[in-house]
């Protein structure tokens, strides 16, 4: 106590010297500070800005770098290590940093604030202007100025506009090229081409690969990307964003052991990279390389690496402790948007909003609000975007608005805020919806599911947080425009089509041996594969297949498409066939309101049991297999049967309405009534 009592009386006593302008007396008092605690982050940042100050760009480096080491969490220790970066001539190393931070979670404004310093810094530099002139000559002086201020502007359809004939008239000018590609990405088009042709002016630069695998990731093309993600990592060993992307490309083709590799790659690179350790934890525990307890463990460790880094930064709570109050719940996500998570949220939101006892307050942590956001914002009485905030500094805004209750809906999916709740900015936290496993951190207090996904005592040992039963882990809201269920379409085909739209990387090695052994038991039946990339890079699906002799002629692919014909598609679709370890739970309900229902397995880890708790929910607990052997002897009953399995398909909608999968305000009295249990139970300590 006494330690961090004199630190912060030093730190304000450096405020007050360096405000009343006595620069050198403020750095002898920040090297005070650092005497004592050598990587204390606030006096290595503050000490790095003064020499930024005073002219002393290169000097600043070892301060900024420190504080970043410290506290890779705080976004505006990137930035300033990356400005003085910039200030330093260290462009390259710049750029790395940005990639990195980038990846850590930078708001898209800074990054494309530096990304502009940058390019503007590469423009002047004579080793960039010699280069540019060995293809070719370039536009003439005072161009490149006009293209930075279209950029810094945000005017990015007119930068495009002018780059375009630009580069028409000198089509080897690679800077031309790196700036086209980047207003392309800011504008969520195709910057394939003018990425590729960076590429070939700049074809032994790693960050040049590594953003155009991105570009090929973004079009779906996942092979050609993860071969130039690999040419990166040649190029520069240490590349760790570029190892994270390897692992991303790699999940998502279904290679898991090579995902993981290469996320432990990065993380050996750099060990703060929490967004890559998120991945990394997704991935583990949509596979089955690891048992419960070991992914439990996996998940523990993320807590220990993280939370007592940021143990200091915990304030006593001083929410007032009237039970009979009314409590102010605050949800974060970053999926107030357009994505599955709003078809089960939304729903009880609207009950929730009804609720008199309750103030809902939402913290959205994307860039882009579409009209999801703008619907579900009107049901909150706070709502605020927090992709520009760091970590610390939306701790700060959920103590400001006075939060009692704090529930994360993202888990370690993309975009969660799991720093901050490691925080704990709320009294009481919660997890939620998002993520099917425990987050790892003991600063979160409970996780909610249902009675079928996790009967009491069977999976409380895999969790730090205190497990809390609803009457369904959440309700789901059909298509508003769902086609009509069809006849099954095995009475006029003449044979069975099994059928599968659940994500390609959940398509495991595995899966496909079991699924092969169903096809196999049953000759004429065929199977289509509905959520397919637009281009392509399933190969390896037909490859896998091959291998255990089911020929091409009985898989169908489809690819991912919009809504209305991805629902059309159930209707060639008489039983779907579920992923295991990681199951299907949207496509599982979606395909039961198209009447077709879903043949699973059980697991012994929660997100095992999305699309069995499902089935037990609709009364079709037969559609539920224990063994793989169980699995296949279950697909060839159903299949001998077509009678009852139609007579299923035609009742399936009506199981759907009546269960409490359809019972929003059920679900949303439950939470209320173990809001009230557990505010009292905090309030009694």
């Amino acid at each position: 106590m006494q330690h961090s009592q004199t630190i912060a009386l030093k730190l304000n006593e450096a405020k007050a010297l360096h405000d009343s302008g006595s620069l050198s007396a403020t750095e002898q008092k920040l090297r005070e500070v650092l005497e004592i605690e050598s990587h204390h982050p606030q006096a290595n940042h503050y000490l790095g800005e003064l020499m930024l100050e005073t002219n002393r760009a290169s000097e600043s480096l070892h301060y900024f770098n420190a504080a970043l080491e410290a506290n890779p969490q705080e976004a505006q220790y990137w930035l300033s290590y990356i400005e003085a970066l910039i200030k330093a001539g260290q462009l390259e190393d710049a750029q790395l940093v940005l990639s990195y931070g980038r990846d850590a979670g930078l708001n898209a404004e800074a990054v494309n604030q530096l990304s502009g310093l940058i390019i503007m810094q590469e423009a002047s530099s004579p080793d960039a202007s010699a280069k540019a002139n060995d293809f070719a000559s370039i536009p003439a002086e005072g161009v490149v100025d006009a293209l930075i201020g279209l950029f810094a502007e945000q005017r990015y359809q007119a930068l495009e506009d002018r780059l375009s004939l630009l580069l028409t008239d000198y089509p080897n000018w690679l800077l031309g090229w790196k700036i086209l590609s980047d207003t392309l990405l800011v504008q969520k088009k195709d910057a394939r081409l003018a990425a590729r042709n960076a590429l070939k002016l700049n074809d032994q630069d790693a960050e040049a690969y590594c953003y155009y695998g991105l570009v090929l990731k973004d079009q779906g093309d996942l092979a050609a990307a993860a071969e130039v993600f690999k040419k990166a990592v040649k190029l520069r060993p240490d590349y760790a964003a570029a190892y994270n992307n390897l692992g991303i490309v790699s999940k998502d083709m279904g290679d898991i052991q090579a995902a993981v590799n290469y996320y432990r790659q990065a993380l050996e690179i750099i060990p703060d990279y929490a967004a890559c350790y998120s991945n990394l934890l997704f991935c583990l525990s949509h596979s089955d390389l690891l048992s419960p307890q070991a992914l439990f463990q996996a998940h523990l460790e993320f807590g220990r690496h993280y939370e007592p880094k940021l143990k200091h930064l915990r304030l006593q709570h001083t929410n007032s402790k009237r039970v009979d109050r009314c409590l102010n719940v605050g949800f974060v996500s970053a999926d107030f948007r357009e994505h599955s998570l709003a078809n089960f949220f939304e729903p009880v939101l609207n009950c929730l909003s009804e609720f008199a006892q309750i103030r809902l307050y939402a913290y959205f942590n994307h860039a882009i609000a579409d009209k999801v956001t703008q619907r579900l914002r009107t049901k909150f009485d706070g709502f605020t975007h927090v992709d520009t905030l760091n970590d610390i500094d939306l701790a700060h805004k959920i103590r400001e608005d006075h939060i009692d209750i704090l529930i994360d809906l993202d888990g370690h999916t993309s975009g969660n805020r799991l720093l901050t709740f490691a925080m704990k900015p709320a009294p009481v936290q919660i997890s939620w919806l998002g993520y099917l496993a425990t987050t790892g951190l003991k600063s979160m207090d409970y996780y909610l599911t249902d009675q079928y996904m996790a009967p009491a005592g069977m999976l409380d040992d895999q969790f730090t947080e205190t497990l809390i039963r609803l009457p369904a882990n959440a309700p789901f809201v059909p298509y508003a425009f769902a086609p009509e269920v069809s006849t099954l379409p095995a009475l006029h085909n003449g044979y069975i089509t099994f059928g599968c739209f659940n994500r390609i990387e959940k398509i495991t090695a595995e899966v496909v041996d079991l699924w092969s052994r169903v096809l196999l038991a049953i000759p004429t039946a065929k199977i289509l594969l509905g959520a397919m990339p637009q281009q392509g890079s399933y190969e390896h699906l037909i490859q896998w297949f091959s291998d255990h002799a089911v020929s091409s002629n009985r898989l169908i692919f489809r690819q991912r498409s919009d809504m209305q014909t991805y629902l059309e598609l159930h209707r060639e679709v008489d039983i779907c066939l579920d992923t295991f370890p990681s199951n299907g739970v949207t496509t599982t309900c979606h395909a039961a309101w198209m009447g077709v229902p879903t043949l699973c397995m059980t697991g012994d880890r929660l997100s095992a049991r999305g699309a069995m708790a499902i089935m037990c929910h609709l009364g079709l607990a037969d559609f539920v297999a224990e063994t793989q052997s169980d699995f296949i002897g279950k697909a060839l009953n159903l299949t001998d049967y077509l009678g009852p399995l139609a007579k299923i398909r035609t009742s399936l909608r009506e199981r759907f309405s009546q269960s409490a999968l359809t019972q929003p305000q059920k679900i949303a009295d439950s939470l209320e009534a173990n809001f009230n249990a557990i505010w009292q139970r905090w309030c009694q300590k």
